[in-house]
């Protein structure tokens, strides 16, 4: 018996069309739904454009087309620095093809870039150095939350005096960088939640209703259905690019008119891995030489990733397989979060195993013919997937792909009645992925984030917006219909809770509900030893506090020396001001660390109370290393926004369907701390703890004023 079922996934096809005098590269054709994109994008009558094609269908030049042969200077955003990195080369690329008359500028920005560049060029201030990056880059390639703080008024001098806000005016950055561009991109834009959709139509609104005639498109192979009513409700014109429902698709050859943009795979479901941390690794070990290795024996010039959930666990499987692939003269590389620069730069094209986790999943153009990967949900797998299969250059090598899925999910594709595979079946792309979306659980999407939270940005920039009224005399009223409209809210309520919150000196509650991922309170600054092969001054880091205690050893280092190490070594140090703490990564764990957090009084009250708290007081229990006790001091001297419920931890997160890296862990308190079972109650942080509190505080009465912040 088989220890896996197996599937064949056909080849895709996609159509292609005449290009309405659009001046190509010799031998290039257009996508249907690149036309499409272009003429939608050309339509004064559209805001927005939403591109559904398939993951290897070409949404990056669908993008940027309008760049290329129109000279649109461009803003486009990615979720990950790895597939910016990835899609500069892209858009250079088509440059060199394109030949565009206007020889546009493409630069690329985050946070760190942004830092060097003011330090290198001695601006003043970021405010500065995004001014001078945008006036020289025609098109900009960046990520959402830049683009977004830069539209919730970040980067200005203010000052309060007498109660008011003082400075600068809220315009002075965005309107200079909206000014700049005609289109805005958002690629990938399905892998965020509902908190940042709300955060981007915030900034969407803003624009349309102080820099009017700009473009809008977001490129998902899903479209997200809360933006789509958003945009419905609030009077913004837009359209979908929908080849799959439109028939632009085939999975046969079908005449001259089609391109291929994905190869045929061979897909493995092994039959026996149980739902929890280890057995995807556990897997991996096992059968490294037997399949793996082997993949590479027999099919020479072979390249292919493993991706995962698990840094740590990428970490020892990036020794293991160095070991078996080395007498093979195969070059085993590695890529996540903890991930060096220089190295992410090169591993994407020097690996021939390249093993990575959540920063090579999201849109990275892989040259790949084998593929094992973690699918945390219906999405995730499906994104994940997509990197294989993309590129013809293995023929006639196959092309393979291992899924690791907990067996309960592999039983409802394969085993029961009404299951939507048989074993050594063939299926077309389209069935395939409806049948994986239909077999995975729930996952929540807070859809009521928006109302609750997302709606307390709306009320700043309206707030901002009241200030502006010489310059914009129409906005703040055109604003005000909008998002009420499309949130189903009542601005001046939003004001109502969002003082209320300053009276209960809750501030931070008010920041973590404007951040766009969140606030990062739990970070610390890490000087990572555990890959020697880093430059020196790509060791320095910052990680979250959580991770680092499952994962890693460790040992504490004074953040005084920790920024003399860092400034010597020539690193911008800016961005370790607001670490919790400082340590030296030492090691990783062969076992997860079992520990917790813990209040040392009664926190029974405060978890019925239902509210987004400003905690102080928390300390960490159990683990035993060098330096835990300075961490639990930081830990409970800092005031951190959280939400704690009486239900535990598997509880909440089966019920409600919590993402796989939603930040909830186990909380025990004075009484509960020695008691051997799982602790009782839940504790979220940050952005996660405004998502908790949402679920639950739309099912209380609305005259309960312990639900209401």
């Amino acid at each position: 018996m088989s220890e896996n079922y197996t599937i064949n996934l056909k080849a895709v096809y996609s159509q292609t069309v005449s290009t309405l005098g659009v001046k190509l590269p010799d031998d290039w054709s257009l996508s249907w739904h690149q036309r499409e994109t272009l003429e939608a994008l050309r339509d004064p009558n559209i805001d927005v454009v939403f591109n559904t094609a398939m993951t290897g269908d070409g949404k990056s030049l669908a993008a940027f087309l309008l760049a290329m042969v129109d000279g649109v200077s461009t803003m486009a955003t990615y979720p990950t620095n790895e597939l910016a990195r990835d899609q500069q080369k892209q858009v250079q690329n088509y440059k060199d093809k394109f030949q565009p008359e206007k020889d546009p500028q493409i630069y690329r920005l985050n946070a760190a870039i942004l830092e060097d560049f003011i330090e290198t060029n001695k601006l003043p201030s970021k405010q500065s150095g995004l001014t001078n990056l945008s006036n020289q880059a025609e098109i900009l390639l960046t990520n959402p939350d830049i683009f977004y703080y830069i539209h919730d008024f970040r980067y200005l001098r203010r000052f309060k005096k007498d109660g008011k806000t003082k400075g600068e005016n809220a315009n002075k950055l965005f309107s200079k960088i909206d000014d700049n561009y005609k289109l805005f991109i958002f690629d990938e834009f399905h892998v965020f939640s509902s908190a940042q959709v709300a955060s981007i139509f915030n900034a969407i609104l803003l624009i349309k209703h102080t820099v009017p005639g700009k473009k809008f498109l977001f490129l998902s192979a899903t479209p997200d259905d809360l933006l789509l009513d958003f945009c419905d409700k609030s009077g913004l014109n837009y359209k979908p690019i929908e080849p799959a429902k439109k028939e632009k698709y085939c999975f046969s050859v079908n005449g001259t008119q089609w391109r291929q943009i994905s190869q045929p795979i061979t897909l493995f479901f092994p039959k026996t891995l149980e739902p929890n941390l280890s057995s995807s690794y556990d897997w991996l070990i096992e059968n490294s030489e037997s399949v793996i290795l082997k993949f590479f024996q027999d099919y020479p010039g072979s390249k292919g990733a493993i991706i995962l959930n698990s840094i740590a666990a990428v970490k020892k499987l990036v020794k293991h397989f160095k070991g078996i692939f080395k007498p093979l003269d195969l070059e085993v590389r590695e890529n996540t979060g903890l991930t060096g620069e220089t190295e992410k730069a090169e591993s994407v094209e020097k690996a021939d195993l390249l093993i990575g986790t959540s920063t090579i999943d999201v849109g990275v153009d892989f040259r790949i013919n084998f593929l094992v990967f973690e699918g945390a949900d219906a999405g995730n797998f499906i994104q994940r997937l997509g990197r294989i299969g993309r590129h013809k250059d293995f023929h006639p090598h196959p092309y393979h792909a291992y899924a690791l899925i907990p067996k309960f999910i592999v039983q409802r594709l394969f085993e029961i009645n009404s299951s939507p595979f048989q074993d050594n079946e063939t299926y077309d792309r389209v069935t395939f992925t409806e049948a994986i979306r239909s077999s995975y659980p729930f996952v929540n999407e807070f859809k009521q984030y928006p109302k609750r939270w997302g709606a307390i940005q709306s009320a700043c920039v309206h707030q901002e917006l009241r200030r502006l009224t010489h310059q914009y005399p129409e906005a703040e009223k055109n604003f005000k219909e909008a998002i009420e409209a499309a949130l189903d809210v009542n601005i001046w309520h939003k004001y109502n809770q969002i003082n209320q919150c300053l009276e209960e000196k809750k501030k931070k509650v008010i920041d973590e509900a404007r951040s766009f991922r969140g606030s990062s309170q739990l970070d610390c600054a890490i000087y990572d030893d555990t890959n020697p092969e880093e430059p020196e001054n790509e060791r320095f880091k910052t990680y979250n506090l959580p991770g680092i205690l499952s994962n890693f050893k460790f040992e504490w280092v004074d953040r005084k020396e920790f920024i003399q190490q860092a400034e010597k070594s020539r690193v911008t140090t800016t961005r370790f001001q607001e670490a919790l703490c400082c340590l030296k990564l030492t090691g990783y764990r062969e076992v997860r660390e079992d520990w917790r957090f813990y209040y040392p009084e009664d926190i029974n009250d405060i978890a019925k109370s239902g509210k987004v708290q400003v905690l102080k007081n928390l300390e960490i229990r159990q683990p035993q290393g060098s330096g835990i006790n300075k961490i639990s001091d930081a830990v409970s001297g800092r005031g951190l926004v959280c939400f704690i419920s009486d239900c535990d931890r598997a509880y909440l997160r089966a019920k409600l369907g919590l993402p796989i890296h939603f930040q909830a862990y186990s909380l025990a308190d004075k009484y509960s701390s020695d008691d051997k079972k799982s602790p009782p109650y839940t504790i979220a942080f940050g952005k996660s703890a405004l998502m908790l509190e949402t679920l639950l505080w739309f099912r209380k009465p609305k005259n309960d004023e312990g639900w209401i912040c």
